[in-house]
Formats: structure tokens, sequence, C-alpha cells
């Protein structure tokens, strides 16, 4: 995906930006921010047991695992070209979802609603599964490519390139999958790209402003509104509920920062002095891949308590982070290549 390489070209910038800083003895002050508020959970001990397990060790390499519910999907290339598969928990069950000769790349999920991009029409295009009518059907053939989708609901949202000039403006379109209409979400003349959508709010990475900043959209009052403009790097943010989580390189290296929606808040989330990056959210649970002790963790924050607590930290390389509910899934490399595992969160009630 050509949006995802330009944003990881620019990630190793950072990164080397960041060893540069950190070996010159440099620092940055965070920005004071508001304390975060969420909904509470049920859960009345902050710092969950952790039960893990496998989901796919395969062989060959699974990537990008995505969770809604009980189904597990992801990237497999057992069988060369790269093709998406899932997996129910409740049956423990594997299958495919996608094999066409084609390649197929980062799926996600939202409840009966699986998405990847696709190049089977020689361009990437926006495909899906219904998991409760066993159908495939696309999404968005248009001639351009198109990357990142997202869904909630009967609404699909993804990246398109199709109004692409010189400057390589990438815009944010949709998909109403109960009219079958599409429409356009943001296409502003700078590039916006990587969007996620829950119910009515559209979030996605903005470079109008000369930097990589978060916006937003809501579909019900048809307004978009900034949600993080710092003059610093902002990327891949995700949206439960209220809440806004991306991470962030104001303080010279990747932290995990929020925001709430309802209050116009924003907060911090992780500010270790390692790398923290890709979060992902569920309820008020905060998920993401952390470089804390030299070394490839899954760490989590609870919002309800304001607690932070590992998820995965034996001494394998995991990453992309998903959760949904009390289920975390990631890539894991103990196995030497890339596998599929899982955890499920308990909170003592």
């Amino acid at each position: 995906m050509k949006s995802h390489l330009a944003y990881g070209i620019g990630l190793l910038l950072v990164l080397a930006t960041t060893l540069l800083a950190t070996s010159c003895g440099t620092s940055q002050t965070p920005k004071a921010t508001a304390t975060p508020t969420s909904t509470p959970t049920s859960a009345s001990t902050p710092i969950p047991s952790v039960e893990e397990f496998s989901i796919c060790t395969n062989e060959e390499t699974q990537l990008w695992p995505a969770v809604s519910n009980n189904i597990v999907v992801w990237w497999d290339e057992r069988n060369d070209a790269g093709d998406i598969y899932g997996y129910n928990l409740a049956t423990q069950t594997e299958f495919p979802l996608c094999t066409n000769l084609s390649q197929q790349v980062y799926p996600t999920i939202s409840d009966d609603i699986v998405l990847w991009a696709d190049v089977r029409n020689g361009n990437w295009d926006i495909y899906s599964y219904n998991l409760s009518s066993s159908i495939e059907f696309p999404v968005c053939t248009n001639l351009s490519d198109q990357w990142s989708p997202s869904a909630s609901g009967n609404i699909v949202v993804w990246d398109d390139e199709r109004n692409m000039n010189d400057d390589m403006n990438d815009d944010i379109y949709g998909y109403n999958l109960s009219s079958s209409t599409e429409f356009p979400i943001c296409i502003n003349p700078s590039s916006q790209s990587s969007p996620e959508i829950y119910r009515d709010n559209v979030v996605w990475v903005d470079t109008r402003n000369g930097n990589l900043d978060i916006y937003g959209y809501n579909l019900s009052s048809a307004t978009e509104f900034p949600i993080c403009t710092n003059a610093s790097w902002q990327d891949n943010p995700e949206i439960y509920g209220d809440i806004v989580v991306w991470m962030d390189n104001r303080n010279g290296n990747l932290d995990i920062y929020g925001y709430n929606l309802s209050s116009a808040t924003e907060f911090p989330i992780c500010t270790n002095l390692s790398i923290q990056w890709y979060p992902d959210i569920s309820s008020d649970i905060v998920v993401w891949h952390d470089l804390r002790n030299s070394n490839d963790y899954i760490y989590g924050y609870n919002l309800s308590s304001s607690t932070e607590f590992p998820v995965y930290t034996k001494p394998s390389e995991q990453g992309s982070a998903d959760i949904s509910g009390d289920t975390v899934v990631w890539g894991d490399k103990r196995h030497g290549n890339t596998d599929i595992y899982g955890a499920r969160l308990t909170f003592e009630e």
C-alpha cells in the first residue's frame, strides 16, 4: 500500500531522529493536557489477568490480525499470493475468507463485515465478505487505488486516490452498504489517509497544515473538525465511542495520546521514554506495540482507572495489536515466522 509505505518511511526517519536525540541527551517537556474521561466498565480491578492462546501457527507468515467479537481475521502467506483467513474463537475453527490468486492485504472486521484491499483488477480496490451470508462483494472498484478500509454498522470508509495530483493527495470516501451508495467524506486538496470509523464519527490522518494531524467528520451533522493539530507528527488514529487514540511524536519519541470528543479534551495515555506505536481501542481499554526494555511488547491501559498494564512481555517480537471487548490479538515471532496469537483479559469483579 503506497500510503502506508510513505508513512512507514516517515516513521523510520522519526525513529532515527529519536535515537539521535536520545544519544545527545535532549528531551522535550510534554504538553499539559486534561485527564481522560470515559464511561467506566464493570471491572472493579484495573489490572487484568491475561490468558494467552495461539490462533494460527502455520509455518508460513501471518500478519495484520484484526478481531471483532469472536472472529479474528489476518493476512496469510500460505498460498504464496497473500490471502485473507479467519478464525472463530468460540468454535476454535479456522477458515479461508478470500484465496483469490491476486494479492489481498490489510484485512479489518466489524461485526459480520470483513474488508481488505485487493489487486485482482490491476489496481487496489476495496472488497468485502459478509460472514452471515457467506457472500463476497466489491465495495469500490474505481480505476484509481483504494486503501485502508474500515467499517462500522452499514458504513465503510477508505483512503482513495481518484483525485490524486502531483502532491499525491489521497481523499476519504465512504459507502453505505444498506443503500449501495458511495459518497465523499473529505476531498481537501491536501492528503487524507488511514481512516477509521465508529458509528457516526470518522477520523483520519491529514496533511493540510504541513505535517501529519488528526481530523474527524461527523456523518449525521456533515461536520468536519480538527482533533489534534500539534506541530509534531501524529498518525494511526483509532476510535471507539467518544475516544480517539493515536501515536504522537511531540515529545521526541513516539507516544500514545487520546482525545475525548464529548469533552473536547486531549490527554496522554503512555509517554514512556521508549517508543509506543500503533494503538487500538475497545471500550475503556487501549492496547499498543511497545519497545521498552529493548524488546517488542504489547501493553494496555484502562481509561476508567488510568492504569497501565502489560498484556504480553515475553522475549519474542510482537506487534500489530488489535482489541475487541476483552480479546487482544497480535502478530508474534516466537517461532521465527510471524504467527497470530491472542489473549483474554479478565478483570476481577
